[in-house]
């Protein structure tokens, strides 16, 4: 068994569904309200998967980051499409649930209340993440100032701009900083990019405009994405190519573009497969892409992943399984799974007999990598009701305005 064996996955998945169906995690459970819209259903099973998927492909780069000290791509193809995969349906995700909001809301949404919206379901759990940051920082800098206090302000500040601010330096001279959080954080600062895009490409919700502007947009993209296919040799996160570079944005601009196109396609009607149609090309182009491919960066991966996307999006559950409770929980945890991952292998790794104990082969660095995943759902899951829960319904009055207030509430002191 090799370390980079794709099978251990699969057993890590269904050990942390297995405890996340335990009563002690119905914390995460959330009431089934009749007005929910049931295009996003089935969706709601789904972010659980790709945050864990993220999880591993980050397990995987530790690995080699202890190993060798670089930050780099796993050596398993398998591994790095985990992470690439599960990112890009994140933002299908986004692109399919704010552009139909755009287009229920025929281009006009109330502007204030999404983004008020935003701000409390991103902030709150952004700044718990950062937060532990810092601490381990000062933890691993022996609670010194090792850089002048002006110069460090600086820096904090830029963490704290709730991911808006692209640049986010190291803190009182700890070198890799960013690596703390796995630097995942670029992807909070594409969402901000997307929801300021919002407004300008709002008229566009108008009438039956998307598909002519997502398809042409898709067919400038398909150049990019077929000369840049290829990722150059040595091309690391923390040393990457132009062709990495230039693939990378055509990758992520294409996932958007697919999520909108499927908000539009659902709300036209299409026919939908049957359930068990529809689960078996789902899980068939899904496999495509991970014994096709070794990355995301090519029109025929993106192209599997949205057809894979579109139908869970119309209604595939994977025969049952994003309907399950375990992945419905796992995913209400998703985005405190995703944040906080590389903090539970910073500080389980950081324990030398532990780190010790997992590289002395692959089935040790397998048990301590189940035994962090299973920690860090029961983390996520404690953060979803302290942090994220408050700040989302926080978000949810702001939106609501006086009229969604108690009288004597918004009649105010």
């Amino acid at each position: 068994m090799s370390v980079f064996s794709a099978w251990p996955y699969f057993v890590l998945v269904l050990v942390v569904l297995g405890a996340m169906a335990l009563p002690v995690f119905r914390a995460a459970d959330e009431p089934r309200h009749s007005s929910r819209d049931h295009r996003t259903a089935t969706l709601d099973g789904l972010r659980g998967f790709l945050a864990l998927s993220v999880f591993v492909h980050h397990l995987m780069v530790t690995h080699g980051y202890i190993e060798h000290g670089e930050w780099t791509f796993p050596p398993s193809g398998f591994h790095t499409l985990l992470g690439q995969a599960g990112v890009g349906v994140f933002f299908m995700i986004t692109g399919f649930l704010f552009w139909g909001k755009l287009l229920d809301a025929k281009g006009r949404p109330d502007w204030r209340g999404l983004y008020a919206g935003r701000l409390w379901r991103i902030g709150p759990t952004y700044l718990l993440a950062v937060g532990l940051m810092f601490l381990v920082v000062a933890w691993r800098t022996g609670f010194e100032l090792r850089e002048p206090v002006w110069s460090l302000l600086g820096a904090v500040l830029q963490w704290l701009a709730l991911g808006i601010w692209p640049l986010q330096p190291d803190i009182n001279g700890y070198a890799g900083t960013t690596l703390i959080l796995a630097g995942v954080t670029w992807t909070v600062f594409v969402e901000w990019l997307f929801y300021g895009a919002l407004r300008p490409m709002a008229p566009l919700a108008r009438g039956d405009r998307t598909p002519r502007f997502v398809l042409g947009l898709m067919l400038l993209l398909c150049l990019p994405l077929l000369c840049f296919a290829a990722l150059s040799p040595g091309a690391t996160p923390s040393r990457p190519t132009l062709a990495l570079v230039i693939g990378a944005l055509a990758w992520v601009l294409a996932s958007f573009l697919m999520g909108m196109l499927s908000a539009w396609l659902v709300r036209r009607g299409w026919p939908k497969l049957p359930q068990r149609s529809a689960s078996l090309l789902a899980l068939a182009c899904l496999g495509g892409v991970f014994l096709g491919f070794e990355h995301m960066v090519g029109p025929v991966q993106v192209l599997l992943l949205w057809v894979f996307f579109h139908l869970v999006c119309t209604g595939s559950t994977l025969f049952g399984l994003l309907a399950t409770r375990a992945a419905r929980r796992m995913s209400t945890a998703s985005y405190s799974i995703y944040l906080l991952q590389r903090l539970v292998l910073t500080l389980v790794f950081g324990l030398r007999p532990v780190r010790e104990f997992a590289m002395a082969g692959a089935m040790q660095y397998w048990l301590v990598g189940t035994a962090c995943a299973l920690l860090l759902v029961a983390t996520s899951v404690v953060s979803y009701r302290l942090v994220e829960k408050p700040g989302i319904a926080r978000g949810r009055r702001l939106r609501a305005g006086p009229r969604g207030m108690p009288a004597a509430q918004a009649a105010g002191p």
